[in-house]
């Protein structure tokens, strides 16, 4: 679907996701090469070429990512000298290493994909990242800063850990709300919400689990919720060759909202001392249960599309 500028949407409308043509041209080509060591190094080199032309051709989205590039390095750099201040330099030093280290994969990646900043309902490319897509981005440098939560609240100091979790929850519900609002919706931001969701999330459960905080069988189901439909999708491009109408579901909405609830209650109950283990299996029920509703949606969606 393709909107005019000029119609207006109820808030609740979410355009299609138009095929990437360039992208399922290279899949065939992959395929007519037999998946060889060859095709796949024309079609790594095609991806290539192109991201760097779209990279080169366009200044002012080019001018906004670095700005925003070099944003989340300072940003970076002030919140190791809290640690510093608060951790030492033993920690300090470590956390710029890998949150410098995240950041730049995250960059590096979108600067590869700033093709994908196409409007979905005017059909054009965006002049600059948007806050929606942006918001996005800093869910992932979350991710990083979770683990370092975890860590520091297995020593009792639950602080950062609140904070960090406040991070990701404020830009899980402002990015979407502002890409509605503004009718602001990009095929980038359609494709990585989710996996900025699920890496969060991922990282998150597991990072409470390994202090004690969730079971570990939680957290296995939370990365296996989220890795499935990731690995579903690329295994759908590689063997149909097109690609994918990615769209959210209410059963996937579900089970991300009680996985979040848990993740969070688990966080802020250890945090205040609260007897968490109580209601617990109330929390685990509805993530199990959201969850399998998930997988059953994404199981019945993809046959659909084959």
């Amino acid at each position: 679907m393709v909107r005019r500028p000029t119609e207006t949407s109820n808030g609740k409308d979410e355009p299609d996701l138009p095929p990437n043509i360039f992208v399922i041209g290279l899949l065939h080509d992959l395929n007519r090469g037999g998946y060889s060591w060859r095709a796949w190094g024309a079609f790594w080199h095609a991806s290539w070429i192109r991201s760097m032309q779209i990279f080169g051709l366009n200044d002012e989205l080019r001018a906004s990512w670095l700005r925003f590039t070099v944003a989340g390095v300072i940003g970076i750099v002030l919140a190791g000298v809290a640690v510093f201040r608060g951790f030492g330099s033993t920690d300090a030093i470590w956390f710029l290493v890998t949150s410098l280290l995240g950041w730049g994969v995250l960059m590096f990646d979108l600067a590869l994909h700033l093709g994908l900043m196409v409007n979905l309902e005017s059909g054009e490319l965006q002049r600059s990242l948007g806050w929606p897509n942006r918001l996005t981005e800093l869910r992932g440098l979350a991710a990083v800063w979770v683990a370092w939560g975890a860590h520091w609240a297995s020593d009792g100091a639950y602080v950062p850990l609140v904070l960090v979790f406040g991070l990701a929850a404020f830009t899980d519900l402002l990015d979407g709300w502002l890409a509605r609002r503004r009718h602001a919706s990009t095929r980038w931001g359609r494709l990585y919400d989710p996996f900025m969701d699920g890496l969060f999330f991922s990282v998150a459960a597991v990072s409470l689990a390994v202090i004690g905080i969730l079971p570990q069988w939680l957290a296995a189901l939370v990365t296996l919720r989220y890795a499935f439909p990731i690995v579903g999708g690329l295994t759908f491009l590689l063997i149909r060759r097109r690609t994918l109408r990615v769209r959210h579901t209410p059963w996937g909405r579900a089970s991300s909202a009680g996985i979040a609830l848990t993740v969070f209650a688990a966080a802020a109950a250890a945090a205040l001392g609260l007897p968490f283990q109580e209601i617990a299996p109330a929390f685990y029920a509805a993530v199990g249960i959201t969850a399998l509703g998930a997988f059953v949606t994404i199981l019945v969606k993809g046959i659909e599309q084959i």
